[in-house]
């Protein structure tokens, strides 16, 4: 038998357990997860935070705001797309990346994404533990931890996790309560649509947990109240999204994405997940499961669908391992605590374990932002935190740039693009994919590979191409040596530049 969506028997006597008088030097297992995380990734090797290329181009488009004081509305980073339109979609997003570099230089974006992570993994236990006890909780944040370390990178989809947690929570909440979400979730809404495109989810997880609260209502009486509740809260959300310096358009870019097709997988972030590479991940949801099933775990319909959504999403693209991994457990925990008491959250903590599931005491919470102040500062100050060289080819472009070449049209590796964006020099293709479209990327990849439609040469001539910048095992260095015209001039172990000879 199914069950049924109500309010949480625990919420308003942990509210109580909360509200006892504690010291200011208590601390909470939330706020020592969450420094934990934060020193783990603030380290000096910047990994793994700057291991992705795009993270060049996020900080020179917020800088380009910044000088500018408005956002750009056409293409100005490549030679084949220049002059179109696009929208930076992350603009504010872009703009904290900026600010942080140039504050603190590579230190400061650690800095600021290891803070928004670390937050997030604060965020994710407090939350779950209105519900459940801290046990289940931290076991259940240590899962979504294992699932998404290999996305944690310094982009826009990081520092915008904390208000992805408070929206999705919100929503719960207001369902398991019979009402309307709190107004402050309008709040979430527009600076998540002005820091990142998945916001287009969060509007359709609105409308899927409207229809959850509508499936649970009581009586006919309650299902009218909640109809009209929701659908103003839901137009007042639409509204919220599309008051961004772009308007509505900000909505659109996502379908543009959708639309690339088969050419989306060539994107790594966009395939399905490689469980041989990824095992941890297999492995969590193989236990995720077992217990499901041996425990006899019932969810209402909809809220099923909600679950089963997030884990084609993952299934679907690899990058959404921290959708499933954080969202998920948000949205089962009341219902784990109505089906299984034992591990519901108690109004009086017992034991010293439990009792730290109550929120830090302002000094122990000051200290540790202390604390985390002062090792961002000592790492920004001895300035040694770099990208790393597989997506900043310094050497190689250093060479191209006494060789006269970077005045010239270059055909770049994708994953170059965005360290060529921040050196000032027009790429053939980056990360931007919305402004590329899914073709134009399967034939520069195809091309690369030597397995497309269009010979290699034929396309170097068709965009008067004077150079290439690849990874030196790249099929496409092989023909190279072999064209009449093309001459190596530098490979070390991470670029590879032939010259086309005139």
């Amino acid at each position: 038998m199914a069950v049924t969506s109500g309010p949480s028997v625990s919420l308003e006597q942990h509210s109580r357990a909360v509200a006892a008088p504690r010291s200011a030097w208590a601390v909470s297992w939330p706020m020592l997860l969450g420094l934990a995380v934060f020193v783990f990734l603030n380290n000096p090797t910047g990994l793994p935070l700057l291991a992705d290329p795009d993270t060049h181009w996020h900080i020179t488009v917020g800088n380009w705001i910044l000088t500018h004081g408005s956002v750009p509305t056409a293409d100005s980073y490549s030679y084949t797309f220049t002059g179109q339109p696009w929208i930076a979609k992350e603009w504010l997003s872009q703009v904290l990346l900026a600010l942080a570099f140039n504050f603190g230089g590579w230190g400061g974006v650690t800095a600021l994404a290891a803070a928004a992570i670390g937050l997030t993994f604060a965020l994710l236990p407090r939350l779950l533990m209105r519900d459940i006890r801290p046990l289940p909780a931290l076991l259940f944040t240590a899962a979504a931890l294992a699932m998404t370390a290999p996305h944690l990178l310094a982009r826009p989809h990081m520092l915008v996790f904390p208000l992805i947690l408070l929206w999705f929570a919100g929503l719960v909440r207001a369902v398991e309560q019979k009402r309307a979400p709190e107004p402050l979730l309008l709040v979430v809404m527009l600076l998540w649509a002005n820091m990142h495109g998945g916001f287009t989810l969060g509007l359709v997880l609105a409308a899927a947990f409207a229809l959850d609260a509508l499936v649970g209502a009581r009586d006919a009486a309650e299902r009218r109240t909640l109809f009209i509740a929701w659908a103003k809260f839901g137009a007042a959300a639409l509204l919220a999204a599309c008051i961004t310096p772009y308007g509505p358009e900000s909505i659109l870019v996502t379908s543009r994405i959708f639309g690339f097709g088969d050419a989306l997988s060539l994107i790594a972030e966009w395939r399905a997940p490689d469980f041989q590479k990824q095992p941890v991940q297999e492995l969590v949801l193989l236990v995720a499961v077992y217990l499901a099933l041996s425990r006899g775990l019932k969810l209402p319909l909809v809220r099923l669908l909600i679950v089963i959504g997030l884990l084609h999403l993952f299934l679907r693209y690899a990058r959404n391992a921290e959708l499933l991994a954080t969202l998920a457990p948000l949205a089962i925990a009341p219902l784990l605590a109505r089906q299984f008491p034992k591990i519901a959250a108690e109004p009086q903590a017992q034991g010293r374990f439990d009792a730290l599931s109550r929120p830090a005491g302002p000094a122990a919470l000051a200290a540790c932002l202390g604390l985390a102040g002062l090792l961002a500062g000592v790492l920004i100050g001895l300035g040694r935190i770099a990208p790393p060289p597989d997506n900043a080819p310094s050497a190689a472009l250093a060479f191209a740039r006494d060789a006269g070449l970077t005045g010239m049209r270059v055909f770049n590796h994708y994953g170059f693009g965005g360290y060529l964006i921040s050196a000032g020099i027009p790429t053939f293709v980056d990360g931007r994919g919305e402004l590329y479209g899914g073709d134009f990327i399967k034939r520069q990849v195809e091309a690369v590979a030597l397995r497309g439609e269009e010979p290699l040469d034929a396309l170097l001539d068709r965009y008067a191409v004077d150079w290439t910048l690849l990874m030196p095992d790249q099929a496409a260095n092989r023909l190279l040596a072999r064209l009449p015209g093309w001459r190596r001039a530098y490979s070390d172990e991470v670029a590879t530049i032939f010259v086309r000879e005139r």
